[in-house]
């Protein structure tokens, strides 16, 4: 039969075990944190004009600085006008808030129309000024004319 003191020590043991296990399992730097937004998807980009406070033709130019959306990086661009579709101001020049994408996806999809030719942004009016509609369906490459396409482009979330 063990002895108390013998019975002591094992429970102690058991618990400094279990402790170390336990801390294991857990980091040793900050805490992090991250989210993920559900963006509404739009099924053709007059769906997405309608939505829109406002719709433009133009020529994204340049980045204009780094903010926040939702405590997620996001990037400003300088946007040369056109042509306003709907809503604004008539400005020939505006600077634009791309919305992130969340969920550790840091593509940002207005990036990838700098100095790309004309394009159509959709665009709402938030509290620091014009933010896309969406990440992923904020802008399309505008048609030969300057008009709205008619469809989204097959690679429109890659």
């Amino acid at each position: 039969m063990a002895s108390r003191g013998s019975l002591r020590w094992l429970a102690t043991a058991g618990m400094v075990a279990a402790s170390l296990v336990l801390a294991g399992c857990s980091s040793f730097g900050p805490p992090t944190s991250g989210a993920c937004i559900d963006w509404v998807y739009f099924e053709s980009p007059a769906d997405a004009a309608d939505e829109a406070d406002a719709v433009i033709v133009g020529t994204v130019e340049s980045s204009a600085g780094s903010t926040t959306y939702l405590d997620l990086p996001a990037t400003k661009w300088h946007v040369s006008v056109d042509r306003w579709i709907k809503g604004g101001d008539g400005s020939r020049t505006v600077v634009v808030t791309s919305l992130p994408r969340s969920c550790g996806d840091t593509h940002d999809s207005v990036a990838d129309a700098v100095d790309a030719g004309p394009v159509v942004l959709f665009l709402r009016d938030g509290k620091s000024g014009w933010e896309t509609l969406t990440p992923f369906q904020g802008l399309i490459p505008a048609e030969r004319d300057g008009n709205l396409p008619s469809e989204w482009p097959a690679d429109m979330h890659d």
